[in-house]
């Protein structure tokens, strides 16, 4: 059934924005993406998408806080929440969390671990400036590719009492598909990280990791089935990850990617992931 504007509530929980002529992405250079990418140029599913999450958008270091209070003024009436970049393992971290926490819609923080080496992700500070997030009352959003979740669990030690929002089902791997070996151990480093009760996971990012359109549809649904049948609807969200993953650059459009996440979710759990979730996570209000 497709997403209509009619349909369930649905809060996008996962897009970008940015203009590089105002703040410095270093990554962007030399991409298809380098150029402004605003509100108004947002893939919303054929208007189906009433509220969105904007997510940091590794802008240079120096440069974080700029981003967050560069969007928080923007003219975006859908705007619901924002995740911002801060460094976790910097020595002042508490004020950088503090300063980001004091703009308006800030829900969470964002320290991207992806491309992290392991001593990174198991050092003390990383560790401090996470409880730090916690103790500040906002969302740890958590990027990670697959083979780095067993480093997150260890990261989630059973004394942290925050939230986190895994990314993009932690970036697994779509062309080897579920059934193979690197999908199967995906699945059980996904099931240790379950035990974290206060844990959500995106359904999104699947279309970047994918090399092409017909091998999301193929393994998409499998991966996408596992990490519902782990965490339960009560801890998944949806999400485009605009303009990467969705839109013109991206493998398909936002209206493609929900109606592949609904199909798999089906219309008895289709509001919680659609919105409830979301909701409940960043603290989204009307």
């Amino acid at each position: 059934m497709p997403v209509t504007p009619t349909a369930t509530e649905l809060i996008d929980a996962h897009v970008h924005v940015w203009d590089p002529d105002r703040v410095r992405y270093d990554w962007l250079a030399g991409t298809a993406l380098n150029r402004p990418r605003l509100p108004g140029d947002i893939d919303d599913a054929d208007g189906a998408v009433s509220r969105w999450v904007f997510v940091e958008a590794d802008a240079a270091p120096a440069a974080a806080l700029d981003e967050a209070r560069w969007v928080a003024g923007l003219d975006w009436p859908g705007l619901a929440a924002m995740v911002v970049a801060a460094d976790l393992e910097a020595p002042d971290a508490d004020e950088r969390i503090g300063r980001a926490a004091g703009l308006p819609l800030v829900r969470g923080v964002r320290h991207l671990l992806q491309s992290l080496p392991p001593e990174r992700l198991a050092a003390p500070a990383l560790a401090k400036g996470l409880a730090e997030v916690a103790r500040a009352g906002l969302v740890f959003d958590a990027c990670v590719r697959w083979t780095q979740l067993d480093a997150l669990d260890r990261l989630l030690s059973d004394t942290f009492d925050g939230t986190v929002v895994l990314d993009h089902l932690g970036k697994p791997p779509v062309d080897a598909g579920l059934r193979s070996d690197a999908g199967q151990a995906w699945l059980a480093a996904l099931r240790r990280l379950a035990r974290h009760e206060r844990l959500v996971v995106k359904l999104s990012g699947l279309p970047d990791e994918a090399s092409d359109a017909a091998t999301l549809r193929q393994n998409g649904p499998d991966l996408l089935r596992a990490a519902l049948d782990v965490f339960g609807a009560e801890r998944c969200m949806v999400a485009g990850d605009w303009p990467v993953s969705t839109g013109a650059d991206g493998r398909t459009t936002a209206r493609e990617w929900f109606d592949l996440v609904r199909d798999v979710v089906g219309v008895r759990d289709w509001p919680r992931v659609a919105a409830g979730t979301a909701r409940a996570v960043y603290g989204i209000r009307d």
